[in-house]
C-alpha cells in the first residue's frame, strides 16, 4: 500500500500522527471534551491522512473512545441533549424545497414543523408540505454513528472491540433513558437519590453508571508507538 510514496513522506507522516496522538492525550480529561474538540481532532486526522493505514485506523479510534467518554460523562451528569447529539442528533441535515435551487439547512435542535411553521396553518398543514414539497438529507451523522460505521466499513477492527464500542454506546443510550424518565435534572439530583435510597435501588442505580476509564484509550496510544517503532507489530485493536 506504501510502496509508491515517498520514504521521506512517510517519516514526515509518522511524526504527524505522533503529535497528534499527543495532542488527544492533552485532551484526554472528561473536562476538556465536547463535540466541537472532537471533530476538530477528527478533521485534523482526516486532512493530513494521505494514507490510510493502521496508523490513521488506531488514531480514529482513539477519537471515538475519546467520544465514548465524553457521552458517558454526559449521561452520568444528565446532559441528556448533549448525549442525544453524539449519539443520534445529525450534524448537518438539508432540506431540499421543491422548485429552489439551494437546499435550506434544518436548525440542529429545532423539529421542522416550528422551524417552517410560516409556511402553512397549523402543525399539521406544515407536516403535510414537509411531506409533500421537500426531501430531507442527512449530509452528516451524528459523531458517534459516523466513527463506527467508518471503523465497521475499513473491515480492519477485530470483532471483539467493535462488540466493545457497540456495548459501551448502549450504556450511555440505556443510562440516558433511564434516568430522564426518572426525571432527574441533573448529577446534583442523583447523587442526592443516591444518598437517600435503599441499598437495593443504589445498587442497581450503581450498576447501570458508565464509569468508563481510559485504559483503551491509552492502550491505543502504546500501539501506536509501537507501529511506528516497529513495522512488524501487529495490534490487537486489529484483525490478524
Amino acid at each position: 500500500m506504501n510502496q509508491n510514496i515517498a520514504h521521506d513522506s512517510l517519516i514526515e507522516y509518522r511524526d504527524f500522527i505522533l503529535e497528534f496522538n499527543q495532542t488527544m492525550e492533552e485532551k484526554a480529561a472528561v473536562h476538556n471534551l465536547n463535540e466541537e474538540v472532537l471533530v476538530h481532532l477528527l478533521k485534523l486526522l482526516d486532512d493530513a491522512s494521505f494514507v490510510k493505514g493502521s496508523l490513521y485506523w488506531l488514531s480514529l479510534a482513539r477519537i471515538n473512545e475519546l467520544a465514548i467518554l465524553c457521552a458517558g460523562n454526559y449521561a452520568e451528569n444528565c446532559e441528556f441533549a448533549l448525549v442525544g447529539d453524539l449519539l443520534v442528533n445529525p450534524r448537518l441535515v438539508l432540506i431540499h424545497v421543491r422548485g429552489r435551487r439551494q437546499p435550506i439547512v434544518k436548525k440542529r435542535h429545532v423539529p421542522l414543523t416550528k422551524q417552517f411553521s410560516h409556511i402553512a396553518i397549523g402543525r399539521r398543514g406544515v407536516a403535510e408540505w414537509l411531506k409533500t414539497q421537500t426531501i430531507v438529507e442527512t449530509r452528516r451523522q451524528a459523531l458517534l454513528p459516523h466513527l463506527l460505521g467508518c471503523m465497521k466499513n475499513s473491515g480492519l477492527f477485530s470483532e471483539s472491540y467493535m462488540i466493545s464500542i457497540k456495548t459501551r454506546e448502549s450504556r450511555v443510550a440505556d443510562l440516558s433513558v433511564y434516568l430522564a424518565c426518572q426525571r432527574f435534572e441533573n448529577q446534583s439530583s442523583v447523587v442526592k437519590w443516591l444518598r437517600e435510597a435503599s441499598p437495593v435501588d443504589r445498587d442497581f442505580m450503581k450498576s447501570n453508571l458508565c464509569r468508563f476509564d481510559f485504559k483503551l484509550f491509552d492502550l491505543l496510544g502504546e500501539h501506536i508507538e509501537q507501529t511506528v517503532n516497529d513495522v512488524t507489530f501487529e495490534s490487537t485493536f486489529l484483525k490478524s
